[in-house]
């Protein structure tokens, strides 16, 4: 794994948990280029070689393994025509649990006084994203693992032309599951904004709230949510993945809706994406397993299956 050449990196240091990146393909070329790759603490970029023509790939990584209370991150990408680019992490991000509050010494006219001092903050991550024309974003993360008493709220907004693609998964699961942690963080909230063309397309939003309940203390989010321990949502839109999106809206053609006898260990559905007259441009499918290896597999093997040749079948393999 590599960084960029200093050449085609900025010299202009970002604020804190700030990163932008610019790619494009120079006329000729076969290999996408970065005119802008920086980011600062807590946040880290690392690229890795990759062997399609047109693409380039970016992990997201952050000093620690995960984002402490009080983070906030900010990603600006931006990808010219005719590149394809891919947005990944080396594990599931890992909210830690939001920080208690804390006293300070104030230093008054009175003399020292003892003050509460709320030093906690939600937890913050965005990423804002401009696809041009003939392009495709891949972002293709580890699912969001939140710990107990974590509080995190992740925005991401998507702008594409018309003629541009996205693939976008946005995943989480119950907590740290070897701990015997299930919902018990405080609040999650993610949300995806699609627009085409300046035009929202997509939006959607997931929030849990946590709060406990019943004699064994039981939080509102466990007793509800399962048996499920991982939730996934993905987006696929645009000229580069129809292929894909057919092949979505056929496999959840064929599923026959009968009483079952028991719950399943994986459901997922799937609705059609910004209708132009009778052709479907895109697909969006929900998802809810028993456990993340479950989910992961129907990712790989149904719902992202054949995006393998459009980023090489190693890198996909490494991707999920």
């Amino acid at each position: 794994m590599v960084t960029p050449s200093q050449g085609n990196t900025s010299d202009i240091k970002p604020p804190p948990g700030h990163g932008k990146i610019t790619c494009h393909l120079p006329p000729g070329a076969k290999k996408p280029t970065f005119s802008t790759f920086r980011a600062s603490y807590p946040l880290k970029f690392l690229t890795p070689k990759t062997h399609k023509p047109n693409l380039a790939a970016v992990y997201f990584l952050s000093y620690g393994g995960g984002l402490v209370s009080g983070d906030s991150i900010c990603v600006d990408v931006e990808i010219f025509q005719n590149v394809n680019l891919m947005l990944l992490t080396q594990g599931s991000t890992k909210i830690y649990k939001q920080r208690a509050q804390k006293e300070c010494v104030n230093d008054s006219n009175d003399g020292l006084q003892t003050e509460p001092k709320n030093l906690s903050s939600i937890t913050r991550q965005s990423l804002n994203a401009y696809v041009h024309e003939s392009s495709i974003l891949l972002q293709l993360p580890e699912p969001t693992t939140c710990f107990r008493d974590a509080e995190y709220i992740q925005s991401q907004t998507f702008s594409l032309e018309n003629n541009a693609s996205v693939v976008i998964l946005d995943w989480f699961t119950s907590g740290r599951m070897s701990r015997g942690e299930r919902w018990e963080f405080a609040h999650y909230e993610s949300g995806v904004n699609v627009l085409v063309g300046g035009k929202l397309i997509f939006r959607d939003v997931v929030l849990l709230q946590n709060e406990n309940e019943g004699e064994n203390n039981i939080s509102k989010i466990n007793s509800r949510l399962k048996p499920y321990e991982c939730f996934a949502t993905l987006v696929i839109y645009g000229p580069k993945v129809i292929s894909l999106t057919n092949h979505l809206m056929n496999e959840f053609d064929k599923i026959v809706v009968d009483k079952m006898d028991k719950i399943a260990d994986l459901v997922w559905c799937a609705s059609a994406l910004h209708m132009e007259e009778e052709n479907v441009r895109g697909v969006v499918i929900k998802v809810a397993g028993i456990t993340t290896e479950i989910v992961r597999r129907f990712l790989v093997g149904v719902a992202l299956k054949g995006l393998d040749e459009v980023i090489g079948e190693n890198l996909f393999e490494r991707a999920l």
